[in-house]
């Protein structure tokens, strides 16, 4: 028979039981957390194979570099030596999520069983773009890599679409054993690095930077041609520069002499809001007797973030020589607050001082009505060439980035010394 100091020990006992037993079960709890939480950071990190898909359904491939843990992840698009990497990002076991705010576009995709599934969505004109996002990690145990019959490097002309619309365009490849890079330009600039293999008689190159989603398929004739499509839909013909029957292509358009003013004699005239909604004019003084460079372009336009580079370092050496730098920006949303965000974050990203003004949006023929002074406008970016008395010296049409390799280092040259040619007053008027 129990007496009851026996009683009140049992019961102590088994209340110390029951309270180590919950402590136990709630550290082996928060340990589990925190070694779930810190396997599925470790688990995110690193190199994946990605693709997107296109209009079409076909697949675009590029590699995505997922770094940090919990609230600090940071992902980057990479294709080749070209990294366009996220502002901001998050992973919190299962769903990542990377801002690329300059492009304002998310990534957003769950981890399953080690595969990333989503999409990457971002403002197009009015509208939301979503591409379908596939990423899972690169095997271990992958097919050795072989040199094929035939090596693809060089320079390439293109006879790109069909008819009254068929167009010449540049293309420069690499290639070491099936591995290709290179890059298509144009007359708008290049198109970045695109990477891809060429195995058994067929070039696949792709490329996605979060704006764009391209495409390269072709396959090598017998006669040492590549013929296949581009993004899907548009016929290319590609053959080697150097054995190009140039006669029987369309003409190369000269990026200097495609877009023109109208009348020539004609001061050229801007007046928009900057980022304060401050009206900014062509009349304006701090454009009087000076070299201006007005640059026509948009957030949402690659070429134009490699350009704003150049012109940074231009407006930086030369100011005060006398340049002045304008951006006229046209945006995708017609959303004055918004667009002008995205101005504002523009010029963060490149450290830019001179005014960006919010000149209108993407929709076809805006810049045709908003500066009517010019014909054949069809690049962004596209800068404009202003001497000391006003008049239009020289309109460049697109731009060539680091993916051009010596042409993008031999048109900032170009494009400096004509600067330092306007600044000259004695060449000003010439």
């Amino acid at each position: 028979m129990l007496s009851f100091s026996s009683f009140t020990s049992s019961s102590s006992a088994h209340q110390q039981f029951r309270l180590r037993l919950a402590l136990f079960v709630l550290v082996m709890a928060v340990t589990g957390l925190a070694a779930c939480s810190g396997q599925s950071a470790d688990s995110i990190s690193g190199v994946w194979r990605a693709v997107v898909l296109n209009k079409a359904g076909e697949e675009i491939a590029f590699k995505l570099e997922i770094e940090g843990k919990g609230g600090q992840i940071t992902g980057a698009l990479i294709n080749g030596d070209q990294r366009v990497v996220s502002t901001g990002g998050s992973f919190d076991g299962k769903i990542l999520k990377l801002q690329y705010d300059f492009y304002d576009g998310e990534l957003t995709a769950t981890l399953t069983n080690g595969e990333l599934r989503g999409d990457f969505k971002r403002q197009s004109g009015k509208n939301t773009l979503r591409r379908e996002l596939r990423a899972w990690r690169e095997s271990a145990d992958a097919a050795p890599d072989t040199a094929p019959a035939a090596d693809l490097s060089g320079d390439w002309l293109l006879r790109v679409g069909e008819g009254d619309n068929q167009r010449t365009w540049r293309a420069s490849f690499k290639q070491q054993n099936s591995a290709v890079s290179g890059t298509i330009i144009p007359l708008s600039g290049d198109w970045g690095t695109m990477t891809g293999k060429f195995e058994n008689g067929e070039l696949r190159l792709t490329r996605f930077d979060g704006i764009n989603a391209y495409l390269l398929k072709a396959k090598l004739t017998a006669a040492g041609k590549l013929e296949g499509l581009i993004n899907s839909e548009r016929k290319v013909v590609a053959e080697r520069a150097d054995k190009a029957q140039l006669a029987a292509l369309p003409p190369l358009l000269d990026p200097n002499n495609y877009t023109k003013l109208k009348n020539p004699a004609e001061p050229f005239q801007f007046s928009f809001p900057d980022l304060d909604g401050k009206t900014v004019s062509s009349n304006d003084e701090r454009f009087r007797n000076k070299v201006v460079i007005v640059t026509i372009g948009g957030t949402w336009c690659p070429n134009c973030h490699e350009e704003a580079a150049v012109l940074r370092d231009f407006w930086q050496r030369y100011q005060k020589q006398g340049l002045e730098i304008v951006g006229l920006m046209f945006e995708y949303t017609g959303e004055a607050a918004r667009d002008r965000e995205q101005m504002r974050i523009f010029a963060r990203r490149h450290n830019i001082a001179y005014p960006l003004l919010l000149a209108g949006t993407t929709e076809e023929g805006e810049v045709q009505k908003k500066l009517p002074q010019l014909e054949n406008f069809s690049a962004y970016p596209t800068a404009i060439f202003i001497g000391r008395d006003g008049r239009v010296k020289r309109i460049h049409a697109g731009f060539e980035g680091q993916a051009a390799g010596a042409r993008h280092t031999q048109l900032k040259a170009e494009l400096e010394e004509y600067v330092q040619e306007l600044l000259d007053s004695s060449k000003a008027g010439s």
